[in-house]
């Protein structure tokens, strides 16, 4: 710590870990949470400034700075200035409905049956204040990392949330909000503590771990180098000439017809299954994951590969992790790859979800982890950034985070910043002062170019909400699909179609 006896400020360094600062994660993360209620913006800044306050939540309070030798690493100053935040705050306001403003009212929203929406660039208002800068200015600048952007309606309020990826993972971005609330709502005492704020303990546990060899890394041998890493490259390349831009939209699945959707893929699983008595076992995210894949390669001109890469959070399969009591706020995050042959690929969803959960379960053990934590350390130390394409050179990609074990949209308790109850009890499906939905946005936009997708989880109402960039035609699938199930959903009930 550092004492300026000149001024009212102290300051704390706090440094970046092995696999926070890298040149992939040098960029912004925003979360887009829309509520059904007017809140306290405010109180909302400053509930938030105050956990940014409290032990080596420091961390995130602080400021970005470049050292000598180009890495970065956090200083946090804390003034007796009046009124002073230690976040960037900005709030726009309204004085009308969100449904009569002309762009909020295509905002994401619950539906009476499945839909999709699409995410407009008209929308940026209310994701980001006005000329919000690139990650290296707001670094020159020295900004706080955190940024919120309050939009304010009669009836609604829009709630973004950013910070510089380098700073922190989706994992800690949950424990951010939990933490949000609990002080916003006055009980600073169930604030978690946080671990590892200076220790880079994960690095700790690879480098302790002597058992786990290099050699034992199941994925290496489908690791793209070479002339295949360039074949791969180039065929995304001519991929991205050839198609018509990727749309982003949301995807609202009410839970009747994501019900539909599972008995109808594990139905197919028990089919075509060889024994009764030894049914394989999809999760809900292998069947939604590869409900979008197979509808992407059923649309293709000539069947492909594919190459799913699902996001994996490490805090449960590294042993010194997960014994924790406490929160990690840094990136924690690997991947695992399923591997899914053309002929697959274009047969049925229950194949598909089978295959990706073998993958994944093959990947997912303590010892894979480990050993891929080390691949990845290595690649670091050699060439500053990791080494993360595996497959075929010809496979088309698709990147999967899948949140919705987190539960995010029913984390949230934002109730103490209620001003006026938006929509009525008559209609709400949610408690006052949660939220209704959100979505992931980047402002770089850099995966525009590829198929991905964020699975938000179940709302208040059991409804599942998702995000993903496509082609059209595949959407154009997906929604026939969404149609497909709904009405047939309908008849089961005895409901009319509409």
């Amino acid at each position: 710590m550092k004492v300026d006896q000149h001024s009212s400020e102290y300051e704390e360094v706090y440094p970046l870990h092995k696999l926070d600062d890298i040149e992939g994660f040098r960029n912004n993360v925003i979360w887009m949470v829309r509520f059904n209620d007017v809140l306290d913006a405010e109180k909302l800044a400053d509930s938030l400034s105050r956990l940014l306050e409290i032990g080596d939540w420091k961390k995130l309070g602080g400021q970005l700075r470049f050292k000598a030798d180009g890495k970065l690493e956090v200083h946090f100053q804390k003034s007796s200035t009046p009124g002073s935040r230690n976040v960037f705050f900005t709030h726009d306001s309204y004085e009308m409905r969100i449904q009569d403003h002309h762009v909020a009212r295509r905002l994401p929203n619950a539906t009476d049956g499945p839909s999709t929406h699409l995410i407009s660039e008209d929308f940026r208002p209310f994701i980001a204040r006005p000329n919000f800068p690139t990650f290296e200015q707001s670094v020159r600048q020295n900004e706080p990392q955190i940024s919120l952007h309050v939009t304010s309606f009669k009836d609604a309020t829009l709630v973004a949330l950013s910070w510089p990826h380098v700073l922190m993972d989706a994992s800690a971005g949950k424990a951010l909000l939990s933490g949000w609330s609990a002080v916003l709502a006055g009980r600073e005492g169930d604030v978690p503590v946080v671990i590892g704020a200076r220790d880079d303990i994960l690095l700790q546990a690879a480098m302790e771990d002597k058992a786990v060899t290099s050699k034992e890394f199941k994925l290496e041998k489908n690791r793209l180098t070479g002339v295949k890493l360039l074949v791969f490259s180039l065929r995304c390349l001519w991929d991205k000439f050839w198609n018509p831009p990727r749309q982003q939209r949301t995807v609202f699945i009410p839970g009747a017809v994501l019900d539909k959707l599972k008995a109808d893929v594990r139905q197919e699983i028990t089919e075509e299954s060889q024994s009764s008595q030894n049914v394989p076992f999809v999760s809900e995210g292998d069947i939604l994951i590869s409900w979008i894949c197979q509808a992407a390669a059923s649309t293709m001109s000539k069947p492909r590969p594919l190459a799913i890469m699902s996001f994996l959070d490490v805090r449960s399969r590294i042993p010194e992790i997960r014994k924790s009591a406490g929160v990690f706020l840094q990136n924690m995050v690997l991947s695992t790859y399923a591997f899914i042959s053309p002929q697959t690929a274009t047969s049925s969803i229950g194949a598909v979800a089978v295959s990706h959960r073998q993958h994944f379960a093959e990947q997912s053990t303590d010892a894979q982890t480990l050993s891929f934590l080390k691949s990845v350390y290595r690649d670091i130390d050699a060439t500053k950034k990791p080494r993360l394409i595996f497959g075929e050179p010809n496979s088309v990609p698709f990147l999967i985070n899948n949140v919705s074990k987190a539960e995010l949209i029913k984390l949230v308790d934002f109730s103490p910043a209620v001003l006026r109850q938006g929509e009525s009890l008559e209609t709400r499906k949610n408690p006052i002062g949660t939220m209704v939905t959100y979505w992931n946005e980047g402002l770089e936009r850099g995966w525009s170019g590829f198929n991905v997708c964020w699975m938000q989880g179940r709302d208040h109402d059991g409804n599942f909400w998702m995000m993903a960039n496509l082609l059209p035609r595949t959407w154009a699938k997906l929604e026939e699909d969404l149609r497909r199930l709904h009405e047939e959903n309908l008849l089961d009930s005895g409901k009319e179609s509409f």
